[in-house]
């Protein structure tokens, strides 16, 4: 069943995912890694050079986070021209975004999505501390109402053993809430500011 291997899948990456975290802030800790203020290394750069050197393993593990981040940028084009061609079928976007190109792929949304990703990094200079606020912000929002709404989805179905899902749900949009306004604040003029002035004026030309 489609739900059930979703939830697996989810709990297997959530797992991953936390492991990876805590274990790599842990080692970073341990070995006094200092984030490179030229940003040509990245933590984990700096974290493997000073377990394994800079040997035919530290390679591995650039080569093996090089495509991690590919796969992790590919979401974003396979995911926001869908996307789009949903809001663009309910006319919250130009009607541009929902026809499909030679390839059967939402061209319109991919090559927008290019563009401004383009536009982002000359604006930046390719700075990771410039961008990963923007990013930050908007995956945070996106948690914190998909949470939401799944509290309210649970409250007003009261399958079998809502409660219980629905105080894991409200946990997680309080956390990732947090989360949020954190990076608000103390990211607001390194970058946060941009999605938080862009966000509602989006939202606004949708609805006009």
């Amino acid at each position: 069943p489609s739900a059930r291997n979703a939830s697996v899948v989810l709990i297997a990456m959530g797992t991953l995912f936390g492991t990876l975290f805590i274990g790599i802030s842990l080692l970073a800790t341990r070995f006094g890694i200092q984030v490179d203020a030229t940003e040509t290394k990245s933590v984990v750069g700096l974290l493997t050079q000073s377990i394994v050197g800079e040997g035919a393993l530290f390679y591995v593990v650039q080569a093996a986070t090089a495509i991690i981040l590919v796969l992790a940028a590919n979401t974003s084009f396979s995911g926001f021209p869908r996307l789009a061609s949903i809001l663009a079928t309910d006319r919250y976007m130009p009607r541009q975004f929902a026809q499909r190109g030679d390839r059967l792929a939402y061209s319109f949304g991919i090559i927008v999505l290019a563009v401004v990703s383009a536009l982002l990094l000359i604006a930046y200079h390719g700075s990771v501390n410039g961008l990963i606020p923007l990013y930050t912000i908007g995956v945070f929002i996106a948690f914190t109402l998909s949470q939401a709404g799944l509290v309210r989805y649970w409250i007003r179905e009261r399958t079998p053993g809502w409660r219980f899902s629905a105080g894991i749900n409200a946990l997680g949009a309080v956390v990732t809430a947090i989360v949020t306004v954190v990076v608000a604040l103390t990211k607001f003029v390194l970058g946060a500011w941009l999605v938080l002035a862009v966000m509602p004026l989006l939202i606004y030309a949708m609805w006009r």
